[in-house]
Protein backbone atom coordinates (compact mmCIF):
# COMPACT_ATOMS: atom_id res chain seq x y z
CA UNK A 1 0.00 0.00 0.00
CA UNK A 2 1.18 3.32 -0.62
CA UNK A 3 1.45 5.77 2.27
CA UNK A 4 -1.49 8.13 1.10
CA UNK A 5 -3.55 4.59 1.99
CA UNK A 6 -1.91 4.51 5.05
CA UNK A 7 -2.29 8.26 6.05
CA UNK A 8 -6.01 7.79 4.67
CA UNK A 9 -6.98 4.87 6.92
CA UNK A 10 -4.78 6.06 10.07
CA UNK A 11 -6.88 9.01 9.61
CA UNK A 12 -10.29 7.44 9.62
CA UNK A 13 -9.13 5.59 12.62
CA UNK A 14 -8.38 8.40 14.65
CA UNK A 15 -12.09 10.00 13.45
CA UNK A 16 -13.85 7.04 14.85
CA UNK A 17 -11.58 6.58 18.03
CA UNK A 18 -12.76 10.19 18.61
CA UNK A 19 -15.81 9.91 17.86
CA UNK A 20 -17.23 7.24 19.09
CA UNK A 21 -19.55 8.26 21.91
CA UNK A 22 -20.66 10.70 19.73
CA UNK A 23 -24.35 10.04 18.52
CA UNK A 24 -25.33 8.96 15.36
CA UNK A 25 -26.15 11.36 12.91
CA UNK A 26 -29.67 12.31 11.95
CA UNK A 27 -30.66 9.59 9.44
CA UNK A 28 -27.89 7.57 9.48
CA UNK A 29 -29.26 3.75 10.04
CA UNK A 30 -27.23 1.40 12.03
CA UNK A 31 -26.95 -2.32 11.51
CA UNK A 32 -26.28 -5.59 13.72
CA UNK A 33 -24.21 -7.65 12.37
CA UNK A 34 -23.79 -11.47 13.25
CA UNK A 35 -26.90 -11.42 14.59
CA UNK A 36 -27.70 -14.70 13.54
CA UNK A 37 -25.85 -18.16 14.18
CA UNK A 38 -24.83 -20.67 11.10
CA UNK A 39 -25.77 -23.81 11.36
CA UNK A 40 -24.41 -27.01 9.33
CA UNK A 41 -26.71 -30.10 8.50
CA UNK A 42 -25.52 -33.33 6.81
CA UNK A 43 -28.04 -34.11 4.34
CA UNK A 44 -27.99 -36.79 1.23
CA UNK A 45 -27.13 -35.33 -2.04
CA UNK A 46 -30.61 -36.70 -3.21
CA UNK A 47 -32.81 -34.76 -0.75
CA UNK A 48 -30.60 -31.55 -1.19
CA UNK A 49 -31.01 -31.83 -5.15
CA UNK A 50 -34.98 -32.07 -3.94
CA UNK A 51 -34.62 -29.04 -1.86
CA UNK A 52 -32.97 -27.15 -4.34
CA UNK A 53 -35.94 -27.86 -7.07
CA UNK A 54 -38.28 -27.03 -4.66
CA UNK A 55 -36.89 -23.72 -3.24
CA UNK A 56 -36.21 -22.94 -6.79
CA UNK A 57 -39.80 -23.61 -7.97
CA UNK A 58 -40.92 -21.79 -5.17
CA UNK A 59 -38.75 -18.64 -6.08
CA UNK A 60 -36.90 -18.74 -2.82
CA UNK A 61 -33.10 -19.55 -1.60
CA UNK A 62 -32.55 -22.73 -0.49
CA UNK A 63 -31.52 -20.90 3.19
CA UNK A 64 -34.31 -18.98 3.21
CA UNK A 65 -36.87 -22.87 2.19
CA UNK A 66 -34.80 -24.72 5.38
CA UNK A 67 -34.98 -22.04 7.94
CA UNK A 68 -38.69 -21.30 7.24
CA UNK A 69 -39.25 -25.20 8.11
CA UNK A 70 -36.75 -25.42 11.07
CA UNK A 71 -38.57 -22.12 12.13
CA UNK A 72 -42.08 -23.75 11.43
CA UNK A 73 -41.27 -26.95 13.62
CA UNK A 74 -39.84 -24.95 16.67
CA UNK A 75 -43.33 -23.37 16.30
CA UNK A 76 -45.09 -26.07 16.70
CA UNK A 77 -43.49 -27.45 19.33
CA UNK A 78 -43.61 -24.12 21.40
CA UNK A 79 -47.09 -23.49 23.50
CA UNK A 80 -49.15 -21.15 21.03
CA UNK A 81 -52.70 -19.91 20.83
CA UNK A 82 -55.37 -21.83 18.63
CA UNK A 83 -55.16 -18.47 16.51
CA UNK A 84 -51.57 -19.22 15.96
CA UNK A 85 -51.91 -22.78 15.39
CA UNK A 86 -54.76 -21.49 12.35
CA UNK A 87 -52.31 -18.75 10.84
CA UNK A 88 -49.69 -22.05 10.66
CA UNK A 89 -52.27 -24.18 9.12
CA UNK A 90 -53.12 -21.38 6.74
CA UNK A 91 -49.70 -20.83 5.29
CA UNK A 92 -49.64 -24.31 5.02
CA UNK A 93 -52.41 -24.77 3.15
CA UNK A 94 -51.37 -22.08 0.73
CA UNK A 95 -47.78 -23.37 0.77
CA UNK A 96 -49.35 -26.86 -0.31
CA UNK A 97 -51.47 -24.42 -3.03
CA UNK A 98 -48.20 -23.02 -4.36
CA UNK A 99 -46.50 -26.41 -5.13
CA UNK A 100 -49.60 -27.89 -6.43
CA UNK A 101 -50.65 -25.36 -8.96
Amino acid sequence: MSNNIHELIDSVAAEADATRDAPMPAGAASTRPNKSVPVAVRLAPDDVSAIEVLANKLGVPVSTLLRGWILEALAAHRDESVATALDRVTADIQRLRELVA
